[in-house]
């Protein structure tokens, strides 16, 4: 049963960007590195699949979690702020997702003075210093919001995204650092001796234009990836409403982006998140009475 909302979760409308990234880019990741032969691809792929179960255990929600940062909160003051205002959240989650919601929910800081937190994984929350220095009602919208992340599972494609690659690409890019090493060597040679070495010099050149086609690549597939990201922010503050925090929510973003400029058209579209203010209006269309004005 939690199996199969799981999977209902991840293939909504919202994710569909996410997962035409995850499939884009584990078949880049399977010709790249597999030089399109295909006995390495079989291989790759298998090794690529490995790391995306292995991303989905808790090692690898703590590895997507250390490589962000996140630390265990060890400072007592810091646990008696936090513990108690995640603890009503949680329970006003729970009304509503029922067993959606992890049994415990893993806190870990980031030492950051920008207020902020984030959804690692299944069920990790990341707060930074400087969230705690908020309101406790800020701060209860901030975590419902990021609860809402956990319930609808976004973080599983992210945990599948992010893990997966640092493992395989990680794994890999070893491998191809020595096939470099080769194309280099090879060059030198050419120079010292009566160029035998010309085809390695060309298959070395020909490795650079494919990397280079391989960031662009990337670059477009992000694109996919940005769009679902930001739809799942609109979701994710529907979901705080919904159990009764959006108030606190809009009040939070209102207070934490004060006086920031807007995004440029190339950023905002490269940008995990919306505008803030184009959140507080949604907030506001579903029935929220907050106003700074």
């Amino acid at each position: 049963m939690y199996l199969f909302h799981v999977l209902k979760s991840i293939f909504r409308l919202s994710n569909l960007g996410s997962i035409v990234f995850f499939f884009l880019n584990a078949a880049l990741i399977i010709v790249w590195f597999s030089d399109g032969e295909p006995r390495k691809m079989v291989y790759v792929g298998i090794a690529y699949v490995v790391s995306v179960l292995l991303s989905l255990s808790p090692l690898g929600e703590w590895a997507l979690g250390f490589f962000a940062g996140a630390r265990k909160m060890r400072r007592l003051d810091m646990r008696e702020k936090i513990t108690p205002i995640i603890q009503r959240v949680q329970a006003a989650a729970e009304k509503k997702s029922g067993n959606a919601l992890p049994d415990v929910i893993i806190l870990k800081v980031m030492h950051d003075p920008e207020p902020n937190a984030y959804a690692i994984g299944k069920r990790t929350v990341c707060v930074t210093e400087g969230l705690l220095d908020l309101p406790d009602e800020m701060i209860e919208g901030i975590l419902a919001h990021e609860l809402g992340h956990l319930a609808m599972h976004h973080t599983v494609i992210q945990l599948m995204i992010g893990g997966g690659n640092i493992i395989i690409t990680t794994f890999l890019l070893v491998l191809r650092v020595f096939y470099y090493i080769k194309a280099a060597w090879a060059t030198l040679n050419l120079f010292r001796k009566d160029g035998d070495d010309i085809v390695g010099l060309i298959f070395g050149l020909l490795d650079i234009f494919s990397a280079l086609l391989v960031f662009l690549w990337t670059k477009f597939c992000m694109l996919f990836l940005m769009w679902s990201s930001r739809a799942n922010e609109y979701e994710a503050d529907r979901y705080a409403y919904e159990i009764g925090y959006g108030d606190h929510l809009a009040a939070a973003l209102d207070t934490i982006t004060w006086g920031k400029p807007k995004s440029s058209f190339f950023k905002a579209l490269y940008s995990s998140h919306p505008e803030p203010h184009d959140r507080i209006a949604k907030l506001q269309e579903l029935g929220v009475s907050y106003s700074r004005y």
